[in-house]
């Protein structure tokens, strides 16, 4: 092991036993030796014991340690710190200016446990009730978390999507008459990128585009070029010429299996040098097949007999639900919310905030429900023909019920039943509550319905056979929540919910002006899954939805 890697071991297990409030003594041993032995010139592995404990602040106990990192690799007192320590909660310690006092505290006092969950938490305005946790202490958070994110490898479609725009316009702007533009996952719309890659089409060199800070050229390989942003994010590039554009468009789109099914059903023709993807489906005479249906096991086949579904646009959503405001965990008052959500051109907006049992998030208690609804009836006649419905996000008990009693309930415009507390159940356990929940006479949408977050926490198992069934009995839409961290319900699970006639509804979880703008993400994400308008619940007006 080298000195950084043995010096960073105790400054991991200071950290750990900080997080734990253990010895202090210790744990300022730990942190000086830390410091000492990153500036140390002479590598450890090289020096005897007895040479080792004469550094100074190296005592015998440290040597000890040090001695178990060089012989086994390992260090017996922090394998146990980790072991007890959830493996998320010990990668936010990684994270730049979070130290260990704070990750205690969202750990402890908050039940988070892993990134994604910190950074859904900051999304949702929940740190700014504890102490130390101001409005700006939580947009730093955010934005460090992010950056983080971003240096792990895998990003959210919508952090991918924005790279690319970026990068897109300094090579347009570098290369005129470029043709540019994103490709593989990202241009099928995948809710998670496992990378950024850019087709550029142009007969001529590359190397003004890798002129500035922005853009850096890392390893050329002709024609695929890796080059990094400003923020060393890692971009990949491939070279083609202006005439060939749509057909290395089509083909770098992917997936794999589309291509070769594509291919293999014109046997004979070439698709080669063809200017747009548009011509290439024109020679293969065949209807344009969105890149973001191209995923689907039957896009081919609906586009050989002319049936691709009519996929759900955005101007099909006339309505907008699940959107959180300042009465309960939101960043804008109900006013702004409603204000912004007219201003995009729906017709209505749900209002949901939190249910009297997220404490965690100013959930209502009934007077201050009773208190929201006068205000919206205020509203409502102040905006017109934009309607505005009282609804809640009603938080799924561990039984299954729902907050509120039945009265309450009955007086809401529509709910949303979600999940949001003790995720770590059984497939059984799981379903049993979820079903439940879908079965309560004043349930309207089932919400963000495995709880997921993607690229940190895995969903509760379902048996999704039981719960489509019980959606279906109960005329019960599902969410498809389009928070680029949630993007939940799977698009892989569309079809078969169209099937059974279920319906799906796109909704922001908005907690902020901001967020109205995720139904994008969700849109997406309906369309790859083969959702029609005709499916999509905020497609339709609230005098069309299926009563219970």
């Amino acid at each position: 092991m080298t000195n950084k890697q043995i010096a960073n071991a105790f400054d991991e297990l200071a950290n750990l036993l900080e997080l734990h409030e253990e010895n202090e003594f210790k744990i300022k041993s730990y942190r000086n030796a830390y410091i000492t032995l990153r500036k140390l010139d002479s590598p450890l592995s090289e020096l005897p014991d007895s040479e080792i404990k004469t550094i100074k602040g190296i005592g015998p106990a440290i040597s000890g340690r040090i001695r178990e990192l060089l012989d086994s690799g390992t260090m017996q007192a922090l394998e146990e710190a980790r072991a007890k320590t959830p493996p998320g909660v010990v990668e936010m310690l990684d994270i730049n200016g979070f130290g260990p006092k704070k990750v205690r505290a969202v750990w402890q006092e908050m039940g988070i446990e892993s990134i994604g969950e910190l950074w859904y938490a900051c999304n949702e305005n929940r740190l700014v009730e504890y102490k130390g946790f101001g409005l700006k202490t939580q947009q730093d958070l955010r934005n460090r978390l992010e950056y983080y994110q971003r240096s792990k490898g895998k990003l959210h479609c919508d952090a991918a999507a924005a790279i690319a725009e970026e990068v897109c316009q300094i090579i347009a702007q570098a290369l005129p008459g470029a043709f540019v533009a994103p490709v593989g996952e990202l241009r099928r719309k995948n809710p998670v990128v496992a990378a950024v890659e850019i087709l550029v089409g142009y007969n001529g060199e590359l190397s003004a585009a890798f002129s500035t800070e922005n853009l850096r050229l890392d390893v050329e390989n002709t024609p695929v070029y890796q080059a990094l942003t400003k923020d060393n994010t890692p971009i990949t590039l491939y070279k083609c010429l202006a005439e060939e554009f749509g057909s290395k468009l089509f083909q770098y789109a992917g997936p794999a299996p589309f291509i070769e099914a594509f291919v293999a059903a014109q046997p004979g023709v070439s698709f080669k040098s063809l200017r747009t993807e548009q011509e290439v489906f024109e020679k293969a005479r065949l209807p344009y097949v969105v890149p973001e249906l191209r995923d689907h096991p039957q896009a081919l086949a609906w586009a050989q007999k002319d049936q691709l579904p009519s996929l759900v646009t955005a101007e099909d959503l006339v309505g907008v639900l699940h959107v959180h405001t300042t009465w309960s965990d939101g960043l804008h008052s109900l006013e702004q919310m409603c204000e912004r959500a007219r201003d995009l051109g729906y017709r209505y907006i749900g209002i949901t905030d939190h249910s009297k049992s997220a404490f965690y998030a100013n959930g209502l208690q009934p007077d201050r429900l009773l208190a929201q609804w006068d205000a919206i009836d205020q509203l409502n006649e102040k905006m017109g023909s934009f309607k505005i419905l009282k609804g809640i996000e009603s938080d799924i008990l561990n039984d299954g019920n729902l907050d509120y009693d039945d009265a309450l309930l009955a007086r809401f415009d529509f709910v949303i039943a979600s999940v949001h507390s003790n995720l770590k159940m059984s497939i059984e356990k799981a379903t049993e509550r979820v079903v439940r929940a879908i079965e309560n006479p004043y349930t309207t949408i089932l919400g963000h319905p495995t709880g997921r977050l993607l690229l940190s926490r895995e969903g509760y198992p379902l048996d999704w056979d039981a719960v489509f069934d019980a959606c279906q009995r109960c005329n019960v839409a599902i969410e498809l929540n389009a928070h680029p961290y949630r993007l939940d319900i799977d698009y892989t699970l569309i079809p078969r919910a169209m099937d059974l006639g279920i319906p799906i509804s796109i909704n922001p979880d908005a907690h902020s002006l901001d967020g109205l703008e995720h139904v994008q993400y969700g849109l997406q994400i309906a369309r790859k899954g083969g959702l029609t308008a005709a499916a999509c619940f905020n497609a339709h007006l609230p005098e069309q939805w299926t009563k219970k």
